[in-house]
């Protein structure tokens, strides 16, 4: 059971992206002591560098469109303030729903990316999805088709950069980017629908909810890649769904993200429907 809920817990955060690290690795992030991070400045703002380079860049709380929490909003502050004194940090980009227009979020994910991955760690309030990488491995990672720096080319916003970083990766990347493994997503929906039937099992309504949307995000996610569509975030995917014509899953998606946790109804008929499929 303690493995069952761990996993569960490291499978939500992976649901937004579909890659996991694990969490000592993620917030191996900067060199600087976790506790410097506990009051913010508010006279501290870091100005974006716009991608087109052809208009001025904007003031960083404007593209963070949506936050999930004012301590969301403060615990961001005060990184990027910090990040301006840190030569470890060369960027920070916001990825997902947050930074994505005319669609619902509920949590932030942010991108570290540092000269080197220090021993010490962050704390991240639980509703933002704090990852680090190595400033060297960025290039290989991308071309081997890692899920969140893809998307972070594709979709991300870059909050803080220094000499330029984020810029030159895309220059390098965007158009060339790689897509991600709609096999990969594929074995990630079915590890979800296990995750799935187990807690449903168990009784455990709001986790079963949380694991029908992650199974769902995988499997549209896989159905996208295969007609070689890029998956945007996950409150657009319904609409790309239908655009590409899988209107069944596109409804199941769309029926979970807007209803209550309580409401099991359409996560029986779900797992109902999976194991009929399965003969």
């Amino acid at each position: 059971m303690t493995d069952l809920l761990g996993n569960l817990n490291n499978a939500r955060k992976a649901a937004a992206y579909g890659t996991w690290s694990s969490p000592t690795s993620m917030l191996r992030i900067l060199r600087r002591r976790s506790n410097d991070m506990s009051t913010p400045s508010p006279r501290c703002w870091v100005t974006t560098m716009n991608e087109s380079r052809k208009q001025p860049g904007k003031k960083w709380p404007d593209v963070i469109l949506r936050w999930p929490t004012e301590t969301a909003k403060e615990w961001t502050t005060h990184l990027l303030c910090s990040a301006q004194s840190d030569n470890n940090v060369m960027a920070i980009v916001a990825v997902g729903s947050a930074v994505r227009p005319s669609v619902m979020s509920a949590d932030l994910d942010l991108i570290v990316v540092c000269r080197e991955l220090a021993q010490s760690a962050l704390k991240p309030p639980i509703e933002v999805d704090l990852r680090a990488y190595a400033a060297s491995e960025i290039d290989g990672l991308i071309e081997d088709g890692n899920d969140m720096l893809g998307w972070a080319v594709k979709f991300g916003r870059v909050l803080y950069q220094r000499e330029r970083f984020w810029d030159a990766v895309l220059t390098k990347w965007q158009r060339r980017l790689p897509m991600p493994s709609a096999d990969a997503a594929a074995r990630r929906a079915e590890e979800a629908f296990q995750r799935l039937t187990k807690v449903f099992e168990l009784g455990d309504r709001n986790a079963a909810h949380e694991q029908a949307v992650s199974y769902l995000t995988h499997a549209a996610r896989a159905e996208l890649l295969r007609k070689r569509v890029y998956p945007a975030s996950r409150p657009e995917l319904p609409k790309q769904l239908r655009v590409n014509g899988f209107l069944a899953i596109a409804r199941s998606l769309e029926r979970l993200l807007e209803r209550r946790y309580e409401d099991s109804d359409e996560v029986a008929s779900l797992i109902q429907g999976r194991r009929q499929t399965r003969g």
